[in-house]
């Protein structure tokens, strides 16, 4: 275990610092290189007209968008801040799965045939997509958005064998990717179990090796809420969301994963244990309602948390409000886990969704989980 003294100051300092309102009709939403938040309204692409100013403009509206009544799966900023990627969640027919990517600037891009639930970039070319249903088990794939033909693009399967539906999807600063059960069927593994991958295994598996078992091949890291989404902070906790309505306790709140318990877990010592407050903390921004299903978003360039519950356009922002140490405890951290995957680091401009690996490759709703029997997210 590493010592208490390199442990992350957000994991212990968040505190909720107030919020903001999407635009009417919004629901999905990441944050742009310079903190502003970028969202859409059906298929209009609002953008923050200033980093944290809570006013939002219309900026276009996107090419041949095809969405639900219920809207998009995910919205995702690349790496570089220049594109994002919009899952459009089966479209009006709800089997029409399409990804879209498009520039910040001119909305120009294309729409890519991929099954989807969640995704996350993995560098400027490839994104992470979750994808599955009850009829048969959840996987992840790599696509790659450089296809020049939308209608077959290469789209890999790197991870199968999932006991459920899909979850969320996310990789941490030394490449390792993490996903999970998002409501258990087959199982083994139960509702909001999340298991990494390291990326030596994985990168294998999209250069041709053998596709990962989730059971069988992932590292057991906590089991919480309904895994998705996934994603990481600036110094290296894990945030999770959604909700397990069959269990009690497992819903109406944020968790936020120690880093060093994830540390731990990738070093063979066990999960974290989601009844140690010391290992994972409990984020409630509504304490007057007991049934809220959150999803959350990290803001990097602002060190903000954002949980929103999926029935409203009402943000709570979380921030560190003790300050940054003037040693960077993620350097320490990270430093672990570069020594646990053999060497192979990556730089990051997200720590929730986005790393630069140094490889050549890198209808029916459910009640409560929100989300299609194709897994598409509602």
């Amino acid at each position: 275990m590493l010592p208490e003294g390199v442990r992350g100051d957000a994991f212990t300092g968040y505190q909720l610092v107030g919020g903001f309102s999407l635009p009417p009709g919004a629901a999905v939403f990441d944050a742009l290189s310079d903190g502003r938040i970028i969202t859409l309204t059906g298929a209009d692409i609002y953008v923050e007209t200033e980093p944290g100013s809570k006013s939002f403009d219309s900026v276009g509206t996107l090419p041949s968008a095809d969405f639900p009544s219920f809207g998009p799966a995910f919205l995702v900023v690349s790496p570089d801040g220049t594109r994002f990627a919009v899952g459009n969640n089966g479209g009006a027919s709800f089997a029409n799965y399409r990804v879209g990517v498009f520039t910040v600037a001119s909305l120009s891009g294309d729409w890519f045939a991929a099954a989807h639930f969640d995704g996350a970039w993995i560098d400027n070319t490839h994104i992470a997509l979750t994808a599955g249903d009850f009829v048969n088990p959840s996987v992840v794939t790599v696509l790659d958005n450089t296809n020049t033909d939308p209608n077959n693009p290469t789209n890999p399967t790197i991870i199968n064998g999932i006991g459920g539906a899909s979850a969320g999807v996310a990789l941490d600063p030394a490449g390792n990717l993490y996903t999970g059960n998002g409501f258990a069927s087959g199982g083994p593994s139960g509702t909001g179990a999340v298991r990494a991958f390291r990326n030596a295994e994985w990168t294998a598996a999209l250069s041709g090796g053998p596709v990962l078992n989730f059971e069988t091949d992932g590292i057991a890291v906590v089991d919480i809420l309904s895994a998705s989404p996934l994603g990481f902070d600036n110094e290296g906790n894990l945030f999770v969301g959604g909700g397990d309505f069959s269990q009690a306790n497992e819903f109406d709140f944020v968790a936020l994963v120690r880093a060093t318990a994830i540390a731990d877990a990738l070093a063979g010592m066990g999960p974290a244990n989601p009844g140690d407050p010391a290992e994972v903390r409990r984020l409630d921004p509504d304490p007057a309602n007991d049934s809220n299903f959150f999803s959350v978003v990290f803001n990097p360039a602002l060190g903000r948390l954002y949980a929103k519950d999926f029935s409203s356009t009402l943000v709570h922002a979380y921030q560190d409000t003790t300050g940054i140490p003037a040693v960077s405890t993620w350097g320490v951290i990270n430093l672990a886990l570069l020594m646990m995957t053999g060497g192979t680091l990556l730089l990051r401009r997200r720590a929730s969704s986005s790393v630069w690996p140094l490889v050549t490759h890198s209808q029916s709703r459910y009640a409560s989980e929100g989300r299609s029997f194709s897994g598409a997210r509602k």
